[in-house]
């Protein structure tokens, strides 16, 4: 289960490589790829099938901003490191 997998970096500043699936029109075949991304934030919650990472907040409450990722999208979740 990919939910257990991040457990030990659950309330910690992670780093998030994942790979966004788009949508083309009109392109041609070879042009047609997933796009890589790159996300950082506290990751607040782990589920069967994603992440949600708050990449801010105000300061009384829990709203703010949030990033949902799609745990079949993920291709490396670790902590942060600034010395990358």
């Amino acid at each position: 289960m990919a939910g257990t997998r991040y457990k030990k970096l659950m309330g910690k500043m992670v780093e998030v490589e994942w790979e966004d699936p788009c949508g083309y029109i009109g392109e041609d075949l070879r042009e047609v790829e997933l796009a890589k991304c790159v996300s950082w934030g506290i990751l607040k919650e782990s589920k069967e099938n994603s992440v949600i990472l708050q990449t801010s907040k105000y300061e009384d409450s829990e709203s703010g901003d949030y990033t949902i990722i799609n745990t079949g999208c993920i291709t490396a979740l670790r902590a942060y490191s600034p010395h990358k």
